[in-house]
This record gives structure tokens, C-alpha cells and sequence, in this order.
């Protein structure tokens, strides 16, 4: 796969674009080869029928080598569409995200698509959260229109440290 476009200082982010640090886009591509061997091992279909009668065998897809083509796509797509982003203070993949409410303030690390658990503090760059902060810098305030409603933040730090194996890795 051809190596992410790194962006010079001061470029906003951009809508179809996937902001993210060099450490995530290479733990990234590790994934992506490690799904390809998977998807290898487990490609084609599995011989028998579901119902077990001993007749002429059907083929069934092979359902997880299925799932995992699929999270391939999607890792591949991300990839495809990434911007290593080298500029300090800036809310990408594979950073940590401070944010204040004027309640209280919030840490997240900003995981790639598919990735989140927010429950842990990992909050996917496709989420409402995510969508929001993705590109924002230490001081902007971000508007976020989640399914519990719309509310705004300030970004008061981005630091290193957001960088998370995807699932089953």
C-alpha cells in the first residue's frame, strides 16, 4: 500500500479524509497485513450441510473468513484515504483528546474507524465525538451532534498515546 501523504503545518482537516499520526498509520498497516494472512487462511467456503444430512455436499460460506475480508475493506479504505499529520496539538488517529464541556473535562484516544470503546476512553474517529474533534486544535471549540443531542466543547490538550490494537489483534 502506498505510504500516507504527510500534511505540512497549519492544513485543516479535510471531509473524506482520515487525519492520524504516523505511529497509527503504521500499527494500521500491521493490522492490514495481519487480516490479509488470516483471510487467506480461512478463504473459500466450508463443504456440508446445515442441516447434516449425509446427501451431496452444499457449500456454505466461510462466515468469519467473510467477516474478516470485510474489516479488511475497511481498514484497506482507511488507509487508502489516510493524512499522516506530523503538527503537534492537532486531534487525530492515535493521539489523546482533552476536552471541556465547562462541567467537566474528558480524555479520549482517538481510534480508527470500527475501533472505539468508549466505555475505555477509545472513541472512533467515525463517532459523533469523533467526527467532531477529528482535526481540531488545542484552544477551538467543537460542536458535537450526538444521538442524545447537540453540545459544544474546547479542546484544552492533545497529546500522544492514542494509538489501539483493533479488535483481535
Amino acid at each position: 500500500m502506498a505510504e500516507a501523504r504527510a500534511l505540512v503545518a497549519d492544513v485543516p482537516a479535510r471531509r473524506g479524509r482520515w487525519l492520524m499520526t504516523r505511529e497509527a498509520w503504521e500499527a494500521l498497516e500491521a493490522d492490514a497485513a495481519r487480516l490479509t494472512e488470516e483471510a487467506q487462511r480461512r478463504e473459500g467456503f466450508i463443504t456440508g450441510r446445515l442441516d447434516g444430512e449425509p446427501d451431496a455436499p452444499v457449500f456454505v460460506p466461510n462466515v468469519s473468513g467473510q467477516q474478516i475480508r470485510r474489516q479488511l475493506a475497511t481498514l484497506r479504505e482507511v488507509l487508502a484515504t489516510a493524512e499522516i499529520v506530523e503538527e503537534a496539538g492537532v486531534a487525530v488517529i492515535g493521539r489523546r483528546v482533552t476536552l471541556d464541556d465547562g462541567e467537566e473535562q474528558a480524555t479520549y484516544a482517538l481510534v480508527p474507524p470500527g475501533s472505539g470503546d468508549p466505555d475505555n476512553g477509545f472513541i472512533s474517529a467515525d463517532s459523533p465525538v469523533g467526527r467532531a474533534v477529528l482535526g481540531a486544535r488545542v484552544g477551538e471549540e467543537v460542536t458535537i451532534q450526538a444521538p442524545g443531542g447537540r453540545w459544544t466543547a474546547r479542546v484544552v490538550k492533545v497529546e500522544q498515546g492514542g494509538v489501539r490494537p483493533r479488535p483481535g489483534r
